[in-house]
Order: structure tokens, then sequence, then C-alpha cells
């Protein structure tokens, strides 16, 4: 089953709380609602005060520099946990789902696991809550309502997903496959490009200045030649790449445009090309090296099967939280509006079945690079 982040955080936000608040509440003064949610109200002062404890708690271990962020996201925590405590159990409860002894030992079991290995990893879930700098019992009542959370994420998401996902990850692997047994030519280069067009040079310009920058480094001996492209680069070149000596890095068929690839597959290693005219300008183009490229890794099925059936889930949980916190009426000040779910979207009308997915395309280096 999958975990839930904003549960986990929930909780030590909500242990938090509890180890600032104990026996501090009794006078605080009725003012200015914070957060409301599930027909109670947490306050300004109320939230001030468990900052405040919170903080004389932790003593000189904060740097000053990092005292306002601190008290900021101790104050956000305090609202999270209050608007899941009010909202997200209280919805489980309803739902009519409870955690037997078995199963919160199941559940905390998990969390030990956790800290295996560690020199001081508790043995026992009760050595764990003893470990807490906060009540044990309230780090246990804390631990139950995280069980009891997952619980219903099982019933009401993780086991309604009768997703089979077998076929579209075999599809997957044997895609990779399929590419890999297609050796392709990999080349590393590098470029100067005069370019043309808007505010850029005309063609007879720039035709002539990539002519003369040609002649500057065919006159060049063939071991400085490398260095001279690269200043020349540097100091020419209209491309974003021009500050790294005009460093493309490496690529294979179909990431550069026709004709900068047919050229660049087709140069001789350490030879600086002819102009190449391409929709962006006149290139010069020097290739370092020319090898295979190396195969995509291979997933196992089983793997990708689990990435799918995770991504998926981490999705749907997301949108049943969010259903549970839209139907609430949770009601914020400005400051805390950020922990509000996000308003649903309308359904999008149907449309015509894609292809199957597929890899995304490598970036298109000088394509990209030029349109900057």
């Amino acid at each position: 089953m999958a975990k839930i982040k904003i549960v986990g955080t929930a909780l030590v936000a909500a242990a938090l709380v509890a180890g600032c608040s104990k026996n501090e509440t009794t006078d605080v003064t009725t003012d200015e609602v914070m957060v409301s949610a599930g027909g109670k109200d947490l306050t300004r002062s109320e939230i001030d005060k468990m900052v405040d404890a919170c903080i004389a708690k932790e003593g000189d271990k904060l740097p000053a520099e990092q005292l306002a962020y601190q008290k900021r996201a101790i104050a956000a925590q305090i609202a999270q946990s209050f608007i899941l405590d009010n909202v997200v159990v209280t919805k489980a409860t309803e739902l009519g789902y409870s955690v037997s002894d078995d199963e919160f030992k199941a559940s905390t079991d998990k969390i030990l696991k956790r800290f295996e290995g560690r020199p001081d990893a508790p043995k026992t879930i009760d050595e764990f809550a003893e470990k807490m700098p906060l009540p044990k019992d309230y780090v246990m009542a804390q631990l139950k309502n995280q069980a009891l959370i997952e619980k219903m994420i099982e019933g009401e998401v993780s086991s309604k997903n009768k997703t089979d996902y077998t076929a579209k990850a075999k599809e997957i692997v044997d895609g990779i496959k399929e590419k890999n047994s297609h050796t392709q030519e990999c080349v590393t280069a590098s470029h100067i490009l005069v370019k043309t067009g808007v505010g850029e040079a005309s063609d007879a310009e720039a035709e002539k200045k990539i002519k003369e920058l040609k002649a500057t480094l065919d006159a060049v001996g063939d071991e400085e030649k490398a260095a001279k492209f690269a200043e020349l680069a540097k100091e020419h070149s209209g491309c974003p790449s021009g500050a790294k000596g005009g460093d493309l890095g490496s690529f294979v068929h179909g990431q550069m445009v026709k004709e900068f690839e047919e050229a660049a597959f087709s140069l001789p290693l350490k030879t600086v090309s002819n102009p190449v005219k391409t929709k962006y300008g006149y290139h010069l183009i020097y290739v370092t090296e020319r090898k295979a490229k190396d195969p995509d890794p291979v997933p196992e099925e089983a793997d990708v099967v689990k990435f799918l059936k995770d991504r998926d889930e981490r999705s749907q949980i997301g949108e049943f939280l969010q259903d549970i916190l839209r139907k609430a009426n949770i009601k914020t000040a400005d400051e805390y509006k950020f922990l509000l779910p996000p308003p649903e979207l309308p359904k999008a009308e149907p449309v015509p079945a894609a292809e199957p997915e597929k890899a995304a395309e490598p970036q298109k280096a000088v394509e990209t690079a030029a349109e900057k």
C-alpha cells in the first residue's frame, strides 16, 4: 500500500502540537480564527502560544537566522495537523474503519523496520514512543491515527484499483529492447553559429562572416585547432553554447535539424566543416568523438509494474484526500490559504485514443539553443 507523505507530516505536526500545548491552553483568550475545520476553530493566539513553546523547548539549538522560518514552518504544521485531525481522521471513523491490535502492530512494525541497522534503533514501538520528546500515550494515539488513515486508504483506494499493469510493463520493456537492438551512432561536437533572421545578420553577411571564421581556423595547425575553435565560438557564436566554447555535448540521429545532422555525422574527426546553412543561420561544426551509443538499461517487468501502480495510486490517493477536504467546508485566514485543497477541475471531454506512451525524445540541442 502506498504511503501518504501528507499523513506522516501531519502526525509529526500533531505530535509537536501536543508536546507544546499540554497544560497551556486554559488561559487562551478568544481572538481571530485562523483555521476552522470539522466544527472546531484554531485561533491565532493558540498557534502563537504553541509556536513559542516549541521554540523555547529547542533552546539555543536553532540558529538565529533560521528562527523566523522555523516559526512559520511550525505554525503551518500546527494548522495542517488541525485540519487533518478534524477532517480526515473523522472521515475514517464515519466510514466505519477501526484498527485492531494486530493491525496496529503490523503498522508499527513497518515503522520500526525503517530504523533497522541504526545504532540507537528502537526494538519495540513502546521504546520508539518513549524516545520521542512527547508524552508516550499521545505518541501512541498518533500512531493509531496513522494506522487508521492508512486502513481507510487501503479500503477506499488501493483495493479498488483493479488495473492490470502487466501488459503495459511488457510493452515498455520490449520497446527499450527493440531500441537497443538498433546500434545508434553518437557524436560529440562543437559549433559556431552566425545567426540570420529578423534583427540578425542578412544571409550574405552571415555567409561572409562564417567563411572568414572558417579561413581563420584553416590557417591553424591541427594541434591548436580545438582551442582556436573554442576561442572563436566564445567570441562570435550566436548560440548559448558559445559560452562553453561551442560545446554541444553528445547527440544521436534525430536530435539535430537535418542539415546540421547530415554534416556532423559525415564529418571526419577533428576537422572543421564547411559552412552549413540551417534555418537558424550558418554553422561551423567540429566533431571530437564518434562512437556507438550506450544501450539504455532494461528494467525488470516487475519493477515497471510496481512503478506504474505506485504512480497511479499516488494520484488516486491525492484526489481521494482532496475530495474529503473539499467537502469539509474548511475556512482559513489568508496566510493559511495554501493549506486548502485546489478547486476541482471540470471533467474533460472524451478524446480519441492516443498512441501508446513513448519515452520522451532527447532534447534537440541545436534547435533549442538557437531559439533561446
